[in-house]
């Protein structure tokens, strides 16, 4: 038996000679006492053999020692590839339009705004790509994404209705959500999304009314907090919501502001709140604006820490894949039905890889004869973080999976923040966890 090479151990601040275990390959933590912890270490170190059978055959069960010949990183590849080339489910991101009703100042969109709604004969191309794809899927999931969806309600009222009308006929699980900037998302229309099993919604406040209105306005310039905030006092408790707060050094001291407002408003229970860290994506936001992935990572940190949020909610688990764009069944449509493998990519032609209207299934490689479409999808596909020089022999290759591959495409690779603050996390978490069982008892 030998010690896992994605073992993260740290060490009891207090001296005390314990330790927390974390394995990045298995997800496993374990908080570990004095004597074993050293009986562990002389273990790894020397070879001495460990005489609590108990502890070592957790050591094994929980993935802190494997066999001597076992190789992690093809298990790792194995779930990586099975994870990406998994064809039960189909995940579907569409932007019924791509009017915007909002110029947000670091929006990677600007430049591709166009007015006009999905058409019919679009929208029904799209419900022959889900059933083409039905006899072998479990599962349907569906992202309303824009633009701003909220202003092509009609056609997604329709598409809903179709795509759920095949999903019953094939007995498929459908689920859907919705990212829209919450301006237009009054207690009507929260009413309606949800007789369309848009069970989700994200919604974007940046801080304080000020700062809100100045890095998210309408196109006329006009403000839009307020309206925001109005809405989800009349919705928080009938709907999931969850308030991403996009961050950069420029607003860095305002995001706590929003956490403020939605207790003064009693709606901060009903919610749940992330941040976003801004990036220059496709030349939006400059990088002198944007945090460093540290930088983020710490300050990320430190917000769920001061606001007592559930730390289970951001455990680093083991991934098979990163996202929809690096899965062979997900796929961004836009209002013309063009198709994209990430929403990063919406509006651009040159990363476009087919239209609905003459769909080929990726699956299908010897079908694919289209060069652009080709190289597109094997940028996103074929990566192997486990061939990488850089990302093969890092620790937490196993929970990052070299990271967002729109970024690593662009050659804007950020390591994932698990990286500058996996101890600090961890400790926190176990503390909590312990916390919780000391209540029980």
């Amino acid at each position: 038996m030998k010690p896992s090479y994605y073992n993260y151990i740290i060490e009891n601040k207090t001296g005390n000679g314990e330790a927390l275990y974390y394995n990045m390959r298995t997800g496993s933590l374990a908080h570990i006492d004095a004597e074993k912890h050293r009986q562990f270490q002389e273990y790894a170190a020397k070879k001495k053999e460990i005489v609590d059978v108990d502890f070592l055959k957790n050591l094994k069960y929980c993935g802190f020692l494997v066999e001597d010949n076992f190789d992690e990183k093809k298990d790792i590849k194995m779930r990586m590839l099975n994870s990406k080339f998994d064809t039960s489910v189909l995940s579907l991101t569409i932007t019924p339009t791509m009017a915007c009703n909002f110029r947000c100042v670091y929006c990677f969109e600007s430049g591709h705004y166009s007015n006009g709604s999905m058409t019919e004969e679009v929208s029904d191309d799209i419900c022959k790509l889900v059933e083409k794809e039905a006899s072998h899927l479990e599962k349907l999931v569906i992202t309303w994404y824009g633009g701003e969806p909220l202003l092509a309600i009609e056609p997604i009222e329709s598409l809903t209705n179709k795509m759920k009308s095949i999903c019953s006929k094939y007995n498929i699980e459908y689920s859907a959500s919705i990212i829209t900037n919450g301006y237009l998302l009054t207690e009507e229309v929260c009413d309606k999304l949800l007789e369309l099993d848009i069970t989700d919604v994200q919604i974007t406040l940046d801080g304080d009314a000020n700062t809100h209105n100045g890095r998210r306005p309408l196109v006329n310039g006009g403000n839009t907090y307020d309206t925001i905030l109005a809405n989800l006092e009349k919705i928080h408790g009938k709907i999931g919501i969850v308030i991403r707060i996009n961050v950069d050094k420029g607003n860095q001291n305002e995001v706590q502001n929003v956490i403020e407002e939605l207790k003064k408003r009693n709606i901060y229970e009903d919610v749940f709140c992330y941040l976003g860290l801004v990036t220059s994506t496709n030349g939006m936001c400059e990088d002198r604006t944007c945090m460093s992935a540290e930088k983020y990572s710490k300050f990320n940190l430190n917000f769920w820490l001061n606001n007592g949020m559930p730390l289970g909610s951001f455990y680093p688990q083991p991934m098979g894949n990163y996202c929809g764009a690096d899965h062979v069944q997900g796929y961004v449509l836009d209002a013309k039905g063009n198709i994209y493998k990430c929403w990063s990519d919406v509006g651009i032609m040159e990363r476009r890889i087919g239209t609905v209207g003459e769909w080929v299934d990726p699956q299908d490689w010897s079908d694919i004869t289209d060069l652009q479409s080709q190289r597109v999808i094997s940028e996103y596909m074929l990566y192997d973080p486990t061939e990488d020089e850089e990302c093969g022999r890092c620790k937490f290759m196993p929970i990052c999976m070299g990271g967002c591959p729109h970024s690593r495409i662009e050659n804007n690779q950020l390591c994932e923040q698990y990286r500058y603050n996996i101890g600090e996390y961890m400790q926190a978490y176990a503390e909590e966890m312990l916390d919780e069982r000391r209540e029980v008892v």
